[in-house]
């Protein structure tokens, strides 16, 4: 899916998206989960979508991931809601 495609869907499902570099970040009023995705490379489509809580962050130092990863956006959107 394109980068574009996907920030469309998630703002008509109400998300705010926040970009830092290719890392993409989108989050909903009253939820408290988030969406995070990356750009894939220099392309125009995203990789790595997941959710994970918003006060949860993953440790590499002991191998803790907080993201569950998901297919594509709409999965990703189901499961924050």
């Amino acid at each position: 899916m394109k980068i574009i495609n996907a920030i469309k869907k998630l703002q008509k499902a109400g998300f705010k998206i926040v970009q830092n570099g290719k890392f993409y970040t989108a989050a909903k009023d009253g939820s408290s989960r988030v969406i995070e995705f990356h750009q894939n490379g220099k392309s125009d489509r995203i990789t790595c979508i997941g959710f994970r809580y918003a006060t949860d962050h993953s440790d590499p130092m002991t191998d803790y991931c907080a993201t569950t990863f998901c297919d594509n956006i709409s999965q990703a959107i189901r499961r924050v809601i």
